[in-house]
This record gives structure tokens, C-alpha cells and sequence, in this order.
């Protein structure tokens, strides 16, 4: 049992509403929230059964295999003229970032996908339009930049340099980190060329398509036995060579059993930060995030100085057994 104690003063910050100078908790280490069930009987994937051990030790892991791939031994000419592609695959990339525009701008798609989402049990509301635009800013800013630059700094890759290869492979998959507006090919390519700390919550997005998992795993398996179309512009990319035989383990156990141990593998250095730690947590699965957009004020101005004046992550917007798991271990 773990025994900890809870200050007054911090429970008024996080908002849960319990008054006194101190409380005592009394806490299993083992305790986890059960799982919910979706439409098709499926455990929900969520960060209910996260615990703060399976990220620091994955963290420190010591990688002494070369995994290195065509990303950091060609030259950056060579890659931008194989993240373009061929006049076949620009014609598909370009017409997926006219699609990513047109549901940006005509809600009802957004709305039809959003509402599936919910119907399939990841969403227990559906946040506003500026709740989405600034919980999506909250994700990039205390989520996916400093992830990314921390862990391309360990690999020696060039964070900027990254970005513009991204953007010459597929332009649609920077132009939303919601991926409520973007195709189905969208979040697949986004999944097979960026090296995931946590591919579950883009799985799960692939659910707002009939043939989303379906179409994950056989093009993770065209990418292994380099049929896949865009195999040479995603591997200028891809910067792990063992990335795609453990996403293909990875979405086969995910589609067997969601609630299985969730794929995190290490990033960085930026989980020595606990405000960061708690961001992952919060942004890592599709059912957290959205319960983080949905705590965001709904009034333009409230929003505006959130995003003006909040530099971390407000742990007031997370969920309460996470950040309960950040006192115990004394890390906020």
C-alpha cells in the first residue's frame, strides 16, 4: 500500500474540490481503473491504465543496436527529391491536402467523423470548434514539439530539417494534429514515417474509418516487404530501422486486444520534465485528449489568455488519477 499525503493547497490548484490542510490517501500501487467497452466489445485504450514506470524506465533504456537508417546517412538533397516522390504520388499527396482543407472549413465532415468517434465510445462529449483549435495548439506545444526535438536531438537530426521533409513527403499530415479533418491515408503515412513514442491514440483515429485498422495493417506489412507505394519517400523519413516490424507487432496485438501494453517507447529526454510527462499522459490516447479539450474554457477570451499566459500544461484540465500518480511520486 501506498501511503501519501496531499497538501491543501495543491488539491485547491488541481480544482478536485476536497477542502482541509491535509488528507491522507490510502492507495493500492495495483489499483487501475477498468476499462470501458466500446460498440464492437473492445477494452478502450486509455490512460486509465497508465502507469508512470512504464515511461521512466522506457526512457533510460540504454540502445546500444545501430538503428540507423537513409534519414541520417544520405544527403539532404537526396531526401528531399525522395520525400516528393514520384508525379504519382504527388498527384495523391496533393489531393489529400485539398480534402484536409475542404474539412477544415465544412464542419459537417468534421462533425459526421466526430460524432462516430463518439458513437464507438473514445468520446464522451464533442468539444467545440475553439476548444479543438486550442486544445490542438496545447498538443503541439506541450506535447509533440518538445517530444520530437528532444528525441531527434539524441538521434542527431536536425528538428527543422525534419519538418521540411514532412512537409515535402505529405503536407496534409502537419496540417492537423486533431486528425479529425485529414484521409484515412493521411494518419497511415503520418504513422509508418514519423517513429511513434505511443502510435495509440492515431489508432485509434483510424476507427472514424470503416477500414481504418484493416487498411494500418496491410500497409505496415507492404512497408516490411517494401511494396508499399510511398516505400521510398516514408523510409527518407522513417529514422528507425527496426520502426515498422514492431508497429506491425504492435497494430496486430492492438487489433486483438486494445487494452494490451500500449507501445511507448523512448523519447528523448523529455520525459525528465514532469510537465511534459503529464502532457503525454493527457495526449497520448484519443479518449484523454478529448477529455482534455472538453475541461478548456469555451469562451474565446478565457482561451486566448490560456494560450497567452499558460507556458506548461495545467494539470487542472487533466485527469485526476493521473495527476494523483505525479504527487505520489512527488514529481509536481
Amino acid at each position: 500500500m501506498a501511503f501519501f499525503i496531499v497538501r491543501f493547497h495543491v488539491l485547491n490548484e488541481l480544482n478536485f474540490g476536497i477542502i482541509g490542510y491535509g488528507i491522507n490517501f490510502i492507495m493500492p500501487e495495483s489499483t487501475h481503473h477498468p476499462f470501458l467497452m466500446d460498440k464492437f466489445n473492445r477494452p478502450i485504450a486509455d490512460n486509465r491504465a497508465i502507469r508512470l514506470d512504464d515511461y521512466l524506465t522506457v526512457s533510460y533504456k540504454e540502445v546500444t543496436e545501430d538503428t540507423s537508417t537513409d534519414r541520417v546517412k544520405q544527403s539532404p538533397l537526396r531526401l528531399m527529391l525522395r520525400a516528393i516522390g514520384s508525379p504519382a504520388v504527388v498527384v495523391n499527396k496533393t489531393w489529400r491536402f485539398i480534402s484536409t482543407l475542404f474539412n477544415t472549413f465544412y464542419l459537417p465532415n468534421q462533425r459526421k467523423r466526430l460524432q462516430r468517434l463518439k458513437d464507438i465510445g473514445f468520446i464522451e462529449t464533442i468539444p467545440s470548434q475553439k476548444q479543438l483549435w486550442f486544445g490542438a495548439f496545447d498538443m503541439l506545444r506541450y506535447f509533440i514539439s518538445p517530444g520530437a526535438a528532444s528525441y531527434y536531438q539524441t538521434k542527431g537530426i536536425n528538428f527543422t530539417f525534419h519538418q521540411v521533409l514532412r512537409l515535402l513527403n505529405d503536407p496534409s499530415g502537419i496540417s492537423d494534429p486533431v486528425g479529425i479533418r485529414v484521409p484515412r491515408d493521411t494518419i497511415i503515412c503520418h504513422l509508418l514515417e514519423v517513429v511513434h513514442a505511443n502510435p495509440v491514440y492515431d489508432l485509434q483515429l483510424l476507427d472514424q474509418f470503416e477500414d481504418g485498422l484493416d487498411e494500418m495493417e496491410k500497409q505496415t506489412l507492404q512497408m516490411l516487404e517494401k511494396k508499399h507505394p510511398r516505400y521510398h519517400s516514408i523510409t527518407a523519413i522513417t529514422e528507425e530501422k527496426n520502426y515498422h516490424q514492431e508497429l506491425y507487432d504492435y497494430v496486430r496485438q492492438y487489433r486483438q486486444n486494445p487494452a494490451a501494453h500500449q507501445m511507448v517507447r523512448a523519447s528523448g529526454t523529455a520525459r525528465s520534465n514532469p510537465y511534459f510527462l503529464l502532457a503525454e499522459c493527457m495526449f497520448g490516447t484519443l479518449p484523454s485528449a478529448f477529455r482534455y479539450f472538453n475541461r478548456l474554457p469555451n469562451n474565446f477570451r478565457a482561451l486566448l489568455k490560456h494560450a497567452l499566459t499558460e507556458k506548461q500544461i495545467n494539470p487542472t484540465y487533466c485527469d485526476r488519477w493521473i495527476v494523483a500518480q505525479f504527487i505520489e511520486k512527488r514529481l509536481l
